[in-house]
């Protein structure tokens, strides 16, 4: 502020000499034409006029933009002209990215809804077989065991498989293995060393081990009532994650629903 302060005075200054040499200058060129036989002097009363003008709006210039006044509202000006700038952005990539995230929405929702095709209301071995065949086929799933709460005496046993090749595991309660821990923790459990003994994959090429272990507890009203067990050889990512998480919400009613029928 002192230095847009002190240009301005001195702009002040320069116009107050420019104005008292124009004046004399045009007084002794006056005197000139009175007294001498000055040829032309119309062309040179013009130039005198351009250059004082020329000086005037150059000092024109240099008073307005060392006003600080001014200056500061042209800053303030482009300050928020900036700031809406920014926000008018901002508005925008908020908007892209609701209308992805309304898009990923749609896309999972669709998935689920192609998971439980064919899926009745209750849930029997056949229809949890079958939901077990639609995730493999679906999400490259390539086993599965679906567990269901026994209401009677809240173990947890296997209802449906999907390409197991050795014996049905037993019944468990919460917190017994890695099921049970899920069923505990009412979250989902995404292991990345299987035990060697846990799963084979056979086929007629030969057999292999999966690298993946997703565990998706099924809840219903806060109340863990069933369990999904699925291997993978990739590793789930966060959208199929969230899409057994959405279906975990739908077999949670069809589970209740089945128990109290």
């Amino acid at each position: 502020m002192t230095s847009l302060s002190r240009y301005r005075h001195f702009s002040r200054w320069g116009m107050i000499a420019m104005t008292v040499a124009f004046v004399l200058s045009l007084a002794a060129l006056w005197n000139s034409l009175l007294t001498a036989g000055v040829k032309l002097e119309g062309w040179v009363i013009m130039f005198m006029l351009l250059v004082f003008v020329s000086g005037t709006w150059l000092f024109y210039i240099a008073y307005k933009t060392t006003d600080f006044g001014h200056f500061q509202r042209e800053m303030e000006k482009a300050f928020e002209s900036g700031k809406a700038e920014i926000l008018k952005e901002l508005e925008k990539q908020n908007q892209e990215v609701k209308n992805e995230n309304k898009s990923k929405e749609e896309d999972m929702e669709n998935m689920v809804h192609q998971i439980l095709a064919g899926i009745k209301t209750k849930l029997d071995q056949k229809s949890c077989n079958r939901l077990l065949a639609n995730l493999g086929k679906t999400m490259g799933f390539v086993q599965g065991i679906f567990y269901i709460k026994d209401p009677n005496n809240a173990f947890f046993k296997v209802e449906g498989e999907f390409a197991l090749t050795g014996q049905k595991p037993a019944p468990f309660g919460k917190g017994e293995g890695l099921a049970g821990q899920a069923a505990e923790s009412k979250s989902p459990v995404v292991l990345y060393d299987i035990p060697e003994q846990y799963f084979d994959i056979a086929s007629a090429l030969g057999s292999a081990k999966p690298r993946f272990l997703l565990l998706v507890p099924v809840i219903y009203e806060n109340e863990c009532n069933g369990v999904i067990e699925l291997a993978a050889f990739t590793k789930p990512g966060n959208t199929e994650i969230s899409i057994l998480q959405k279906l975990s919400g739908e077999l949670g009613v069809k589970i209740h629903t089945s128990s109290v029928a």
